[in-house]
């Protein structure tokens, strides 16, 4: 693996919704590296282009394909996390600092709400975004500046029942919210060029909409 395969643009890509369109389809494309969660290759492979490393424990890849990227598989057994999963904590064993995921959402809902949670763990260990092709789940921490534009609509999640956020620059301002359900703090808007919002507690994931 190359130092520019270290800093520059990786992408994962999960078996669920294929990227079509958008910021989405534009990191598949402009990719340096694609990192291919198990059966997820079939779907790359039929866009165009080849894995540069599959992993997982291959129970969802043809023999066929496993013979075929045999120099290329890094076989990871076991359930006690998925194969998402297994590949960030690759990427940060490879010295990896910056991540986007694509193909995490869509297809089946119990893997979408699994893997956007996941992205919690994720943050103790690199730089990560999740795309699809309707927006954008990522994390923030407390005070940072968040770039934005009037009328973007944004949401913000925590795994954490008790955290209280106050923001500035949304439209729907959060005066100490206790973030006490998912639904809580969606379907804000940011007001200008930036926002922040401050809280006690690890980073929040906040949803950007393309739409």
């Amino acid at each position: 693996m190359s130092k520019a395969q270290l800093t520059e643009k990786v992408i994962i890509l999960a078996k669920g919704e294929f990227p079509g369109r958008g910021k989405a389809l534009e990191a598949l494309t402009n990719a340096s590296m694609r990192i291919c969660c198990d059966g997820s290759a079939d779907s790359l492979l039929e866009a165009g282009w080849e894995p540069d490393v599959i992993i997982g424990d291959m129970d969802s890849l043809s023999p066929e394909l496993q013979q075929r990227f045999s120099d290329r598989i890094v076989r990871m057994e076991g359930q006690d996390n998925n194969d998402l999963t297994k590949a960030v904590r690759y990427c940060s064993e490879k010295g990896i600092e910056k991540l986007t995921i694509l193909g995490a959402t869509g297809i089946r809902e119990d893997h979408s709400l699994g893997n956007i949670s996941l992205l919690a763990v994720y943050a103790s260990l690199l730089e990560v975004r999740m795309l699809s092709d309707h927006g954008e789940f990522f994390l923030v921490n407390s005070g940072e500046e968040v770039p934005s534009f009037p009328g973007e609509q944004i949401s913000i999640f925590s795994l954490d029942n008790r955290v209280k956020v106050r923001s500035e620059g949304l439209r729907y301002p959060l005066e100490d919210m206790v973030l006490s359900h998912w639904y809580t703090a969606s379907l804000n808007e940011a007001l200008g060029e930036s926002f922040c919002l401050y809280f006690s507690a690890d980073p929040l994931i906040l949803y950007r909409s393309f739409s």
